[in-house]
């Protein structure tokens, strides 16, 4: 199994709405994007030892870097108004929660691994420019995003297209969430404790 990945392409985004992910339109000019999750240690004593321990996802936050947006791409990931040609920042934007999609390429194969985070959310990007001077440098945008957990639980999925063929194909037709009949996690630390210590009983 190969395990050496490369590159970095196929960014789409899909926004989540009425408790539906609608379908995944693209977003090119992808250079870099990178996810950091932060997890909370959760610890509870009793009888003067550590009867729990546990590491409990507390968000994450992450970045997007791309050659260039357009102007009606700010409506996509940021929730602004785009109006004949026009785009328009408001304080009262509300950023749309995103599943943000891509993929990387496996070395030595035509095979590929493929990435969802299901709940991001942007922040337009400062406005900075230089003069020229001389040669043309190339200039980015980079995006800061957040992530957070779906009500079950789920933060991100990968899938390898050598091993999930099906799930492959339709990557970027309809974002994936699983097999049918999944069970919601227990999200509750207190329920988590007390059926550790029935088990141990």
């Amino acid at each position: 199994m190969k395990k050496r990945l490369a590159g970095l392409k196929g960014i789409h985004v899909a926004p989540y709405e009425g408790g539906t992910f609608k379908t995944p339109v693209p977003i090119t000019g992808a250079k870099s994007v990178s996810a950091e999750l932060e997890y909370s240690e959760v610890k509870f004593y009793a009888d003067d030892v550590n009867d729990f321990a546990d590491y409990q996802f507390a968000g994450g936050s992450g970045e997007l870097v791309l050659s260039g947006l357009k102007l009606e791409e700010y409506k996509t990931l940021f929730g602004c108004d785009y109006n004949d040609g026009v785009t328009t920042v408001n304080s009262g934007d509300s950023a749309p929660q995103l599943a943000l999609l891509f993929e990387r390429k496996k070395l030595g194969t035509q095979e590929k691994m493929l990435y969802v985070i299901y709940n991001v959310k942007f922040a337009p990007p400062t406005i900075e420019a230089n003069t020229l001077e001389g040669d043309v440098s190339e200039e980015t945008i980079s995006l800061s995003f957040t992530v957070s957990e779906m009500p079950n639980g789920d933060v991100y999925r990968v899938a390898d297209s050598g091993t999930a063929t099906t799930v492959a194909n339709n990557w970027y037709q309809k974002v994936y969430i699983g097999g049918e009949g999944r069970v919601s996690k227990e999200k509750s630390v207190a329920k988590e404790k007390s059926k550790n210590t029935e088990n141990v009983a």
